[in-house]
């Protein structure tokens, strides 16, 4: 296993022409990059457009849930919000309403996303009785 500051394996070169490269588990981004680039050929990039999945599901989907969850446990994900807003802000829209199956558990209350959001303690005393929001 290669250890970082051994220069035996970290000869990487863009140029095809170049002697192999030995195949190692990249230790850096800027390796794992160069290593993408000697076995594609080819320049290896992201969304070509800004209506890419990693915004339009992932941010209603998984980071709204993030944040919801930071809330019920008392840890609030103050950069997580912050890039919420930023991104519903360039695009025009409000991902932290957009979740309707948040919105269905009763996580999300309004279409601000405001925080009307039961405590674990609520939660827990919903599911006993069986009755939620």
């Amino acid at each position: 296993e290669r250890v970082r500051g051994d220069s035996s394996t970290s000869s990487f070169s863009s140029s095809s022409s170049a002697t192999p490269m030995k195949k190692t588990r990249p230790l850096t981004v800027s390796e794992m990059n160069q290593q993408m680039h000697h076995y594609l050929e080819k320049d290896v990039l992201g969304p070509s457009t800004p209506d890419s999945r990693y915004v339009l599901e992932d941010v209603p989907y998984g980071l709204v849930l993030t944040v919801i969850l930071g809330r019920l446990v008392g840890c609030p994900l103050t950069l997580h919000e912050s890039g919420i807003r930023i991104l519903s802000a360039m695009y025009g829209r409000n991902f932290m309403a957009e979740n309707e199956l948040l919105q269905g558990l009763g996580l999300i209350v309004d279409e601000d996303g405001c925080d009307n959001i039961p405590s674990l303690d609520k939660w827990r005393e919903m599911s006993f009785s069986g009755s939620f929001l």
